[in-house]
């Protein structure tokens, strides 16, 4: 399998108040919604004498054709995550407080089917010549959709400020 890496580890990092169980529903949502095959990879949690450090890895996986599909992955990470409870037009919020740092990945995974994997001459030939038009059009494409992920992180961020 090919990655063509369109960016890797695109960072955000707020320092905020926030409701995690949200922002989780929030990013498994858009995956679905955005038709892709989600999976977290790995979830881990640890208390620390500053609060909670949580770390979460996932991986957003769209089939396109017999040949590529859009891989998006979002690892984000909360240092510091504290309970709080606060009051906003008079109605008393529980919620967290802490740093939140995402990292975000987007690759086209050519070739994961491992079809070509026996002729690498003829993936080559393929992948260079015979399919860049479409590679180049799906590049777009993914940048596109990596983009909105990105931006329902920042919009839901600046929404949850109190």
């Amino acid at each position: 399998m090919l990655k063509d890496y369109l960016f890797q580890d695109f960072k955000l990092k707020q320092d905020t108040v926030f409701d995690l169980g949200e922002l989780y529903k929030l990013l498994f949502r858009w995956f679905e919604v955005n038709g892709y095959v989600f999976q977290e990879k790995e979830y881990h949690d640890y208390d620390e004498p500053g609060g909670k450090h949580i770390e979460i890895f996932w991986a957003g996986e769209k089939i396109i054709d017999k040949y590529v599909k859009f891989v998006i992955e979002v690892n984000y990470f909360v240092l510091g995550l504290t309970k709080v409870e606060l009051e906003k037009g008079g109605v008393k919020l529980k919620t967290n407080k802490g740093t939140a740092e995402f990292r975000i990945s987007a690759y086209l995974a050519k070739d994961y089917k491992g079809d070509w994997g026996k002729m690498p001459m003829m993936l080559y030939i393929y992948d260079r010549f015979i399919a860049r038009h479409r590679i180049d059009r799906l590049e777009g494409e993914i940048l596109k959709e990596t983009n909105s992920c990105i931006d329902e992180i920042k919009a839901f961020m600046d929404i949850h400020r109190f």
